[in-house]
């Protein structure tokens, strides 16, 4: 899963910020009762109900030979260990040697199709399609966000434009028809980078702070202006009221289409920022069911005492709550900041502990889906073939009291 985000990023980064709608295979979706508290649309399951993920007739079955082909070429290069590193050094060096136009034209039909959904409707209309055949429900993914000069004097236009494609996908994806339509967002793309990274720095544990996840909280709800927040300047604070005011737009369009969206996390030194947001949203949008959700990495050691923190945090303020569980897509870079600002490595030392993490945030999310019907919603976001497998059967026991 690392190395395949990994590719992804540099095609994010070839993107510049422009609308593109990537399509992830939603494997397995746990929700309350009133969205649909268990589907997992075209799957064929055993007799003991679990999936069956030998049966590659149905798993092929919406693919072209070229399809196949290209995906193998492309996953298999994706799976050594230097192009997954440096992939972004590589390609970038490739693009210069062939030139942009020759470049553009090359990526498109293979790595661009491979990871994009569709940079319009028409095409993402055909992805969705040609993937419903199979069973397979899109999980909207707008790639806004990047590490790039955010705070010039025409910041205040980008994001506005951003805010406006993230607009316009949701309702798009709100009138495909599906069930229970989702969309996964960066906020990141909704303010300066550095104004992200100050906040992280004056609230590291959110849910630990309530009062602040509350005065923001309000602040999307009245429009009412934050005044002060920690030692933010005027200048930084200034940013994050038109922040607000844009997260505001987002949540009411999420609730007038009843659109579930799933904060993405990020790198380690901003996830608080984003965590402390989507907290926010939750107070304001998760009034009866659980339309905001954020995304938990489960391969930082601590993300499991943060979930039950943060379910906390919603349980005493009477709102639902949503999660996305992943493992995580960041791992060079967390080490290496680590390593280089001598802090212990936030990460997991090995494949097995993050596998371990990730079983106890699923049993944390289903054992609460259980327990309180309607007001809890996880989405088991994972490659792994045990790890669905694992969450399949664990749904089943836990809901027939097994």
């Amino acid at each position: 899963m690392h190395r395949g985000v990994s590719f992804q990023k540099h095609l994010d980064r070839l993107q510049q910020r422009t609308w593109n709608l990537t399509l992830h295979r939603q494997q397995n979706t746990i929700a309350s009762a009133e969205r649909d508290s268990f589907a997992i649309p075209g799957h064929r399951f055993t007799q003991n109900g679990s999936i069956n993920f030998d049966d590659a007739e149905k798993a092929c079955q919406s693919k072209t030979t070229w399809d196949l082909l290209r995906s193998s070429l492309i996953l298999n290069a994706c799976s050594v260990e230097t192009f997954a590193k440096h992939n972004y050094q590589i390609l970038s060096w490739t693009r210069r040697l062939m030139g942009r136009s020759v470049f553009n034209a090359m990526m498109r039909p293979t790595v661009y199709k491979q990871f994009v959904g569709g940079d319009d409707f028409t095409s993402f209309q055909e992805t969705v399609s040609r993937l419903q055949t199979a069973g397979v429900r899109p999980l909207v993914m707008v790639t806004l966000e990047e590490d790039v000069k955010d705070d010039g004097p025409d910041a205040d236009e980008l994001f506005d434009r951003n805010l406006k494609i993230m607009i316009d996908c949701m309702e798009m994806t709100a009138s495909l028809g599906s069930q229970n339509p989702m969309m996964q967002i960066k906020p990141s793309g909704l303010f300066p980078l550095a104004l992200c990274k100050s906040i992280s720095t004056e609230v590291p544990f959110p849910s630990s702070q309530p009062e602040i996840v509350e005065k923001i909280a309000n602040s999307i709800a009245t429009s009412k202006e934050v005044k002060e927040l920690g030692k933010l300047s005027t200048t930084e604070i200034g940013e994050l009221n038109k922040a607000l005011n844009r997260i505001n737009q987002i949540c009411e369009v999420a609730m007038k289409r009843k659109l579930m969206i799933m904060v993405d996390a990020e790198y380690t030194y901003l996830n608080p920022c984003l965590n402390l947001l989507t907290l926010a949203m939750m107070l304001h949008s998760n009034r009866s069911e659980p339309l905001v959700a954020y995304t938990y990495q489960n391969y930082l050691k601590e993300t499991p005492n943060i979930l039950l923190k943060d379910i906390e945090l919603a349980r005493t303020h009477g709102v639902t709550f949503g999660a996305k569980l992943v493992r995580g897509a960041y791992i060079y870079k967390e080490r290496a900041l680590a390593k280089e600002n001598g802090y212990p490595d936030p990460v997991c030392e090995t494949f097995e502990k993050t596998t371990e993490n990730y079983n106890r945030s699923m049993d944390i999310m289903m054992e609460k889906v259980v327990e309180h019907p309607g007001k809890f919603c996880v989405t088991i976001a994972s490659h792994n073939e045990d790890t669905v497998k694992r969450g399949t059967n664990k749904h089943i026991k836990t809901s027939f009291g097994l």
